[in-house]
């Protein structure tokens, strides 16, 4: 028997997931205390993993067990995928769980062209000024363990508005992922390569939400608006964690495309967005839309 380490109802050995919460019961790990050592890793962007510069990614973790269940540590990342630079990891360890934020020292995002440069190259592309490199948005991540060494789960990175010099702002969609890691010595002077020997993750081992999140479902479409609506729109469902994708001459621009890579830069030379949403967020999308032409 094992219990579900959220709501503690008990299951057989063979249960995968709770009946009451939809988590994941696989790997309810009782001997992973602490996660010190060196622990590599990959991740992939989901329902992006096609798309240029989004292919999978190794990383090194180098991580020291505080008080608590807390955590610290490094990231770094392999080329070419990965981003460069050393990174800082936060975090918190408890039974068959683990969850911390990255944070890269420098941002990056994709161009219209699918080629990866930092937030300052893009920013100064759109012809808008930026004087010094700027970070990256926090990464979340999330997983469960499958045994003692092995771990697995989804990462995301929030949409926000990036305040400009000039006083404008960049908008850059919600955007998700799998990742899995494994650990592979406490020596904290080795430098392993390699990655994880087992698949880049199972989805039997996640919860249907997990894996809805990451490769996403059949989007809404709201119709077509014009790119100051579209703008004034984005930013309301921003607030309301409202998730959205933009097209324009029906090809998907990601998620992880500001506003500008769709607009053609601040100034606007797109003439129409088609704007969808994911149908759960559907009703409160339209609300947002009626209540903006009772205006």
């Amino acid at each position: 028997m094992k219990k579900c380490p959220y709501c503690g109802k008990p299951y057989p050995d063979e249960a995968k997931v709770c009946a009451l919460d939809g988590n994941s019961l696989a790997g309810v790990v009782r001997d992973r205390t602490k996660v010190t050592g060196i622990w590599r890793g990959v991740y992939g962007y989901g329902r992006n993993e096609k798309l240029p510069g989004h292919g999978p990614a190794a990383f090194t973790l180098k991580l020291k067990q505080g008080w608590f269940g807390k955590f610290t540590g490094t990231v770094t990342e392999d080329a070419p995928v990965g981003m460069p630079d050393m990174g800082s990891i936060e975090g918190y360890l408890g039974s068959a769980k683990m969850e911390f934020t990255k944070q890269m020292p420098v941002g990056y995002m994709f161009d219209a062209n699918g080629q990866r440069v930092t937030i300052r190259e893009y920013i100064i592309a759109e012809g808008h000024p930026c004087e010094r490199e700027m970070p990256s948005a926090p990464i979340f991540y999330q997983g469960t363990f499958l045994d003692a060494n092995r771990v697995q789960g989804t990462w995301l990175i929030h949409a926000r508005r990036i305040p400009l010099s000039d006083g404008q702002q960049m908008s850059t969609g919600r955007n998700v992922g799998f990742w899995c890691a494994e650990f592979i010595t406490a020596d904290m002077q080795a430098s392993p390569t390699g990655g994880p020997k087992e698949p880049l993750f199972d989805k039997t081992l996640l919860s249907d939400k997990e894996v809805e999140d990451v490769e996403g479902v059949e989007l809404q479409s709201l119709g077509m608006f014009n790119v100051a609506d579209a703008e004034a729109l984005l930013d309301r469902f921003g607030q309301k964690n409202i998730r959205f994708q933009m097209k324009r001459d029906d090809s998907a621009m990601t998620e992880m495309m500001p506003i500008t890579a769709v607009t053609g830069g601040m100034g606007g030379t797109a003439e129409l967005v088609n704007i969808l949403v994911h149908p759960d967020d559907e009703a409160d999308a339209r609300k947002i839309i009626h209540r903006d032409d009772q205006v």
